[in-house]
């Protein structure tokens, strides 16, 4: 068995993003610890300039350095994977920043994954369109094959789907998903995380309450103005949440995914790593469930005599890459016609009831992001306000406070029987979808879970079930009104940059 080694002999520049530090070069003290030896750490900043100039030489070198290392590749096929071997006990002590972690994600996320390195398994195809149960395809081989539209960690197109959970065979075996762009990540984690304990809070409350009075005791469930129905406590302790609405029973928030499946990004990375490319992290062969890793057991449970495929500083490098991705913006029309268009657009999306779920933003408690550690060591943690891609979130100039203007109530809703799939998805009614954010949304077409809309009308139309009014209400709007609400989803969309493909 081949075990990957976790040699540093090169520390790279992702292909399109660069990392977060200021200067131009920086060369790597290969004394630090944990470290090993190392070349040079190119830090192109990923902030974005006023300058066009400047960022055409930060596109045009970036592109120089990936041309560079696919002579590399050539010589040595597996240089870059080894170099996104980092050591999770040093990444905890402190010898890896976020900023230069955030770039070795990168390079993990834009690395093409290969048998040598651990792709697929002794009983997959090389290639699965159409994914066997939880064992995945694989499908792609690279992270960004999928994530690539409207920007670095961007969405995918139609051909893009992948088809989940399904018997390997047929299309219609498994639930169609497209990618969806991974810009603010670490902001939903945090916002949702913070959800989640208020409702565990209320929880709490009403536990308390009970045992106290002896009697039932009934709440109803609100966090950050969002109502998720009503939970009921009986004197034992016993819950009833018939009631309950929009989210598992369990009150965890899950803003990832079509249909809210998991709640933080390190899950999906991992979860994503094994279903699309084969590639199994030390954790999930640990944890030994053959339904997700293989029936071989041991320590190569996929059977491809590649043990150790994906280690915990994997798994955390490319976590803060997607956690550090900067936040979508809304770019104010400039033309005086427009701008009015804009706010008449925004008004009707209040009137109709598009609003209450696409909630425009929620108030943030915290900007840091945490990667608790699974080996009893430190935990990571990143201020998203302070690191990561630019644009960051910043403090509302009116509020004064952090608020994240996601345009979603990350909460899920039952959108009628033409958008209903076959079967639930993990506990997921199979009418129920997340509301999807927003944000960033005019960088991300087609639209819905199956890719079927390809222009945002096609989307608006499609809704129903508890959207049916307000999607007849659309409707019913004259051409004028419709294109205000339509201009404004085009203001939702990614701060420019320049890159080269």
């Amino acid at each position: 068995m081949k075990a990957r080694t976790p040699s540093l002999a090169v520390v790279a520049l992702t292909l399109f993003f660069g990392a977060c530090n200021d200067d131009a070069i920086t060369p790597l003290d290969g004394a630090a610890a944990g470290k090993g030896t190392a070349e040079v750490l190119h830090t192109i900043s990923p902030r974005l300039s006023a300058d066009q100039r400047e960022d055409a030489v930060s596109a045009l070198a970036r592109d120089a350095f990936r041309r560079e290392h696919r002579f590399l590749d050539a010589v040595d096929p597996e240089h870059l994977f080894r170099a996104t071997r980092v050591d999770e006990a040093a990444i905890e002590a402190g010898a890896w920043t976020p900023e230069e972690l955030y770039q070795i994600g990168g390079q993990l996320f834009n690395f093409t994954f290969t048998k040598e390195v651990g792709y697929g398994g002794k009983d997959l195809p090389a290639y699965g369109r159409f994914q066997r149960g939880r064992r995945g395809g694989p499908d792609a081989p690279r992270c960004a094959t999928c994530h690539w539209r409207g920007g670095p960690a961007g969405a995918g197109d139609a051909a893009d789907n992948t088809y989940l959970g399904g018997d390997g065979n047929s299309q219609s075996s498994g639930l169609a998903r497209n990618p969806r762009a991974l810009a603010g990540a670490g902001l939903l984690e945090i916002v949702a995380a913070e959800m989640s304990a208020e409702l565990a809070a209320l929880r709490a409350s009403l536990t308390l309450q009970a045992s106290s009075s002896g009697k039932a005791a009934q709440g109803v469930l609100v966090t950050k103005g969002i109502s998720f129905g009503r939970l009921t406590v009986k004197p034992d302790g016993g819950v009833d949440s018939s009631e309950v609405s929009g989210v598992d029973v369990d009150l965890v928030i899950k803003p990832f995914g079509w249909k809210g499946n998991a709640a933080k990004v390190r899950d999906v990375v991992e979860d994503e790593l094994l279903l699309h490319h084969g590639m199994e992290s030390d954790h999930l062969v640990a944890q030994g469930d053959p339904a997700r890793v293989g029936p071989f057991g041991g320590i190569d449970p996929d059977g491809d005599h590649v043990v150790s495929e994906i280690t915990e500083g994997q798994v955390t490098a490319l976590t803060l890459f997607v956690a550090m991705q900067e936040a979508p913006v809304e770019i104010t029309p400039v033309g005086s016609e427009s701008t009015v268009l804009a706010a008449k657009g925004r008004t009707l999306m209040k009137t109709l009831g598009c609003a209450s779920c696409h909630v425009s933003s929620l108030p943030l408690a915290s900007t840091t992001f945490t990667l608790p550690s699974r080996g009893g060591g430190a935990a990571v943690t990143v201020d998203l306000a302070r690191s990561g891609a630019d644009p960051r979130i910043a403090l509302d100039a009116q509020s004064g406070a952090y608020r994240v203007f996601l345009f979603s109530d990350l909460k899920r809703h039952d959108v009628g029987p033409d958008l209903a799939e076959s079967r639930a998805d993990r506990g997921a009614p199979a009418a129920q979808f997340l509301t999807p954010p927003l944000w960033g949304v005019a960088r991300s077409r087609p639209y819905l879970h199956d890719a079927r809309a390809v222009q945002l009308e096609d989307a608006i139309l499609l809704h129903a079930g508890e959207a049916q009014k307000a999607r007849d209400g659309y409707a019913e709007l004259g051409d004028v009104e419709r294109g205000a609400v339509r201009l404004v989803l085009t203001t939702l969309t990614r701060a420019s940059r320049l890159v080269t493909q």
